[in-house]
């Protein structure tokens, strides 16, 4: 299962470079594609932090046949306090976030690649997943609205399902 975890997120963190190079984060030091699964994030930086995807993992499912199929549900959160510093752009912030993941979700598929050595090793078989369902996050309260908190981060939240065959174990 992680190898179709990892096939996923490096497919997605390099079309998103490709698409934006601009969409970063800073671990460390070390500037990194702004896309972070926030399991493997150390603590500090599994936050969400504005203008940058967070992958978190949900339910496992199991379809029976000669070889199972699996299917792993993601979500994908992601936020914005706006470019402005005003916070009245946050809405234009988080569609141009909008249109980066369905444009990095597409071909929605990838090889299912084994990233525990380098370079990673083909495992023979495909990840694909569902085109994200983005759903309207969070905003401005209206007790923070009565106490003047226009400039709130807003967030979204997309869905998917990725899935994927177990690699074949040789005996």
């Amino acid at each position: 299962m992680q190898a179709a975890k990892d096939s996923f997120y490096m497919a997605l963190r390099d079309r998103l470079t490709a698409l934006n190079p601009a969409r970063t984060i800073v671990v460390d030091g070390e500037t990194r594609p702004g896309i972070v699964v926030r399991e493997n994030a150390e603590p500090q930086y599994a936050a969400i932090r504005p203008e940058v995807f967070y992958l978190d993992w949900g339910e496992v499912q199991v379809a029976e046949s000669t070889r199972p199929i699996l299917s792993l549900q993601c979500e994908i959160l992601y936020a914005s306090d706006g470019w402005s510093g005003s916070g009245v752009d946050r809405g234009r912030a988080l569609a141009e976030m909008d249109d980066e993941l369905v444009r990095i979700s597409m071909p929605p598929h990838t090889p299912m690649l084994d990233y525990r050595s380098s370079p990673s090793v083909a495992l023979g078989s495909n990840v694909f997943w569902t085109m994200p369902v983005i759903k309207i996050g969070r905003g401005v309260s209206e007790a923070q609205r009565d106490r003047g908190a226009a400039s709130a981060r807003l967030e979204h939240v997309a869905r998917l399902r990725i899935y994927f065959f177990l690699p074949e174990v040789n005996a």
